[in-house]
């Protein structure tokens, strides 16, 4: 999973830098205290071990940086701008979390927050993904609980606590965003947490956890009897493109809400003749896979996770299928799908725990569909972030912007819009005065893909927190090889984006959000 939101704070889209250019909220934002004092904090609780100035830089201007501990292992970094706005934000974290705080992702994140006047903060969440691989450290509780949404409340109130003493005042406003994991870690936020933060923004977010790693289980078992050739995802995709691409009345390579595409592999697809196995048809097994992976996960007759979209099969930037390395292994074996659900079987799911001998394979072989769901109960409790009352949240007046990509073929697109409907349920029909989704045609995992993947939801997020109307649109753009080549709104779901009929379909001009 990717650690951060690569394009939250991309480079200037359309003229405006992200997150650039907000007056500050708080008069005299100088410190009020020496860096180093604020080791002084250290108590019971909290475990100050660093506090120096960063010098200023082409990167980010001087400020303050804070490495803390808090019981019994969870590491803090706060960044405290020597002109701060009066804002903080927070990051998210992506896989199994325990990044160090000077991988890439980090620091870019910290680095374009401070430069932007923001306190930033950030977690591992209570371990260290250099040490314990995976999804070990859930073999200790306490480390599951501060993965499952501990760290990130005790995260927000040191990050404010640090706050208040080095500027004398606490923030004005506060903000968090994340994908993956960390718009998972979002949701769970608004969710437990309704007062830490002002706005979120939650990209793809694994709303289900739990079922996730279940539904991948599934799949994979069926898979290991009926793998799906890599060779044949480029004839796969061009089928599901020619059948479903126009069918919201533009044909331009994407696939607008594949919902709406009635594909069915038993009944679209070429077949082989019996007995033979060609590269441009495909055989029982193969439809069989296929069949496997768009159906319904079921469990003792009931839906336990939705079946996986169209749109993923085409190939990316790179030039692979989005299924390459999910549901497909990569060239050298790899599988996020597989090591994802081995981890969560090994190390998280109750029972027995496998040995060290028990590989992947048989982990999948052995789980059972209809037994093994129901002893899932509290690991929803503890990773899942699928409450739809929201009630909380939006009463101390929070805003949340939640996105998804269509083609995402790591988390399944359809959680996303299923909660954001179930929101609408619960909390009724001016559920969009407070939060808001944008789908993303095209996109696959937190950016990438052949949609228009590079946008700013922050400063949207920000403006509308801070009382601006809420977006209709958010602009988006496709960046191959350095240079912009096509444009296009990003509606507030369940509106989309439709061609007015004149003009380049590259242009985002030539487009109005409407409801399908």
């Amino acid at each position: 999973m990717r650690l951060f939101v690569l394009t939250l704070f991309s480079a200037a889209l359309y003229g405006q830098t992200p997150l650039q250019g907000l007056s500050a909220l708080i008069p005299n934002t100088k410190p009020a205290m020496a860096c180093g004092e604020l080791r002084g904090l250290t108590s019971a609780t909290l475990s100050v071990i660093s506090a120096r100035i960063i010098p200023g830089s082409p990167a980010a201007p001087e400020h303050c940086r804070v490495s803390m501990m808090v019981p019994p292992e969870i590491n803090i970094e706060v960044n405290l701008p020597s002109e701060w706005n009066g804002r903080l934000l927070m990051f998210g974290n992506g896989g199994w979390a325990g990044e160090s705080f000077d991988a890439a992702g980090r620091v870019n994140s910290r680095a374009r927050g401070v430069r932007a006047g923001f306190v930033t903060a950030a977690t591992d969440t209570g371990h260290s993904a250099e040490l314990e691989r995976g999804a070990s450290f859930a073999l200790s509780r306490q480390k599951l609980l501060d993965f499952g949404f501990r760290s990130l409340h005790v995260t927000a109130e040191t990050a404010k606590q640090m706050a208040r003493a080095y500027y004398g005042a606490g923030p004005a406003k506060s903000y968090y965003e994340g994908c993956s994991q960390g718009g998972r870690q979002g949701l769970t936020l608004a969710q437990r947490f309704p007062n830490d933060f002002d706005g979120i923004v939650a990209g793809s977010p694994s709303v289900d956890q739990v079922g996730t790693h279940l539904a991948r289980a599934y799949w994979l078992k069926g898979l290991a009897a009926n793998p799906f050739p890599a060779a044949k995802l480029g004839l796969l995709a061009q089928r599901v493109y020619d059948q479903c691409d126009a069918k919201d009345g533009l044909k331009d390579g994407l696939i607008d809400d594949p919902r709406r595409c009635d594909f069915k592999p038993a009944r679209d697809l070429p077949r082989c003749a019996e007995g033979s196995d060609q590269p441009d048809c495909f055989t029982a097994k193969d439809i069989a896979a296929l069949e496997l992976i768009y159906g319904d996960v079921m469990s003792q007759g009931k839906r336990l996770f939705p079946g996986w979209p169209v749109g993923a099969e085409i190939a990316g930037p790179n030039g692979q299928s989005g299924w390459i390395g999910q549901a497909v292994k990569a060239p050298n074996g790899a599988s996020a799908w597989s090591s994802y659900g081995e981890n969560f079987l090994r190390f998280i799911a109750p029972g027995p725990r496998p040995g060290a001998d028990v590989d992947a394979a048989r982990l999948f072989d052995q789980f059972d569909v209809d037994k093994d769901p129901p002893r899932m109960m509290e690991l929803r409790d503890i990773m899942n972030a699928a409450d739809p009352d929201l009630s909380a949240f939006r009463r101390r007046g929070g805003k949340l912007l939640m996105y998804y990509g269509w083609a995402d073929p790591q988390l399944n697109a359809k959680q996303g819009v299923e909660y954001y409907e179930q929101v609408t349920e619960k909390m009724g029909s001016t559920t969009p005065e407070f939060f808001e989704l944008f789908m993303v045609p095209g996109m696959f995992h937190c950016s990438g893909g052949v949609g228009t993947s590079q946008f700013d939801m922050a400063t949207p997020l920000v403006k509308w927190a801070e009382g601006a109307k809420a977006p209709d649109a958010i602009p988006a753009s496709r960046v191959v090889s350095g240079r912009v080549v096509r444009t296009r709104p990003l509606c507030a779901y369940p509106e989309v984006a439709r061609y007015k009929g004149s003009g380049s379909i590259d242009e985002a001009a030539n487009f109005t959000c409407v409801k399908p």
